[in-house]
């Protein structure tokens, strides 16, 4: 066979291997789904309005439809607010003083609202996105004075001194830092639990039973001392900040509370 005849066969054969390999299927490289992040609602309370009925509806729907959340649902009642959030924790005092939330159960972040809370399904996300930042977050909220944010920057015993009470930061304060600022985290030491996010580990720094109140102590110039019991989310959040942990505001949420109001 000549040279000629020999590259020929050398050619074909090229062909034929690529009219074969031009018609063998290429198995589609799969896309990776999105994570799915273990999201807890904590539901204190027995007591829900109409109004947070259609925002727990229309928000958890939502969810469902989006699957990236795998969800569960921990309500609690009773009379002792502390034992109430315990419940939610899914703690036990059978367990003794070394057990975790959910006796060790895997979860990636707990949410909290309380039963006067009205919200939406993208202030939620909002919130399941914050923590992706910072572990601990918090929306803000009016208290029942119409006049404070539910939540406090400095434990300023000063002020403490001679009001009674810590120095809750009104919506003026918040709408000003963020002019000055541009920062959308406010960080603050204490903030009200009707719409926070935690991060598990966060839980795995602080023990049980983690909402059993305090008695702060302050003396004043004149000798006298002031003794006030704290409410348990004062404590949980004194916990939380002696833990090494930072709360933050997202200035960016704010919603609805309900509360009678005489007119």
């Amino acid at each position: 066979m000549s040279i000629v005849d020999d590259n020929a066969v050398v050619d074909n054969a090229i062909a034929e291997v690529s009219e074969v390999s031009s018609v063998v299927p290429v198995a589609p490289v799969p896309i990776a789904a999105p994570p799915v992040k273990k999201i807890v609602f904590a539901l204190p309370g027995d007591n829900f309005s109409s109004k947070f009925l259609i925002a727990w509806t229309a928000t958890i729907s939502r969810l469902w439809e989006t699957r990236r959340y795998d969800i569960m649902i921990s309500p609690a009642t009773g009379s002792y607010v502390p034992f109430v959030r315990m419940a939610t924790l899914g703690l036990d005092v059978l367990r003794g003083e070394d057990q975790k939330p959910f006796n060790g159960q895997d979860f990636d972040v707990w949410i909290t609202i309380d039963s006067d809370i009205v919200f939406t399904y993208e202030q939620i996300i909002k919130l399941i996105e914050a923590t992706d930042e910072h572990p601990i977050v918090a929306g803000m909220y009016r208290m029942s004075d119409l006049v404070n944010y539910a939540f406090v920057k400095d434990w300023d015993q000063t002020y403490f001194k001679e009001k009674g009470t810590f120095q809750f930061i009104t919506p003026e304060e918040i709408e000003k830092w963020k002019e000055e600022t541009s920062f959308k985290y406010f960080p603050v030491v204490y903030s009200g639990m009707g719409f926070m996010a935690i991060k598990k580990e966060v839980f795995e720094k602080i023990k049980y039973p983690f909402f059993d109140s305090e008695i702060l102590t302050i003396q004043k110039e004149d000798g006298s001392v002031i003794r006030d019991i704290c409410s348990e989310d004062v404590s949980f959040c004194r916990k939380l900040t002696q833990a090494g942990y930072q709360i933050m505001i997202n200035t960016d949420i704010r919603v609805g509370h309900i509360k009678p109001l005489i007119i």
